[in-house]
């Protein structure tokens, strides 16, 4: 019986005081507007990491990059090929991993222009 009533005691308070903090906040002019909150170390290393995103590149056999390794390509250093589908199969790519010709590459970088850099690199002629 005690057990009972402490644990209701407890859960009646925890409710009430969690769900009231806030409005007494305001209403005694001690809660601080969602934009003057100050951020912590980690949101503030969040907030300054650029935002990538993720595109695929088809190596088609008269591409430069076919039959190479990652590390013979000059590949820009803003972007990462982060997987690479053969065969309907994932590849963990390293830098001495041979593109092949067929493979799709995922690559993950920061701007429009680390993905133009990555379509030179991979797309110029052969001649070069």
């Amino acid at each position: 019986m005690i057990f009972n009533i402490v644990f209701f005691i407890s859960v009646t308070s925890v409710l009430i005081q969690g769900t009231t903090l806030p409005i007494v906040a305001k209403w005694l002019n001690v809660a601080l507007p969602e934009n003057d909150k100050p951020l912590s170390e980690i949101e503030k290393f969040i907030s300054e990491i650029p935002k990538s995103s993720l595109q695929e590149f088809e190596i088609l056999p008269d591409f430069y990059a076919a039959n190479k390794r990652i590390v013979d390509l000059d590949f820009p250093k803003s972007a990462f090929i982060v997987m690479i589908r053969r065969n309907d199969q994932y590849i963990r790519p390293g830098g001495s991993t041979e593109i092949e010709a067929k493979d799709v590459l995922m690559v993950l970088a920061d701007s429009q222009e680390d993905f133009t850099k990555v379509n030179d690199c991979l797309y110029k002629p052969k001649t070069q």
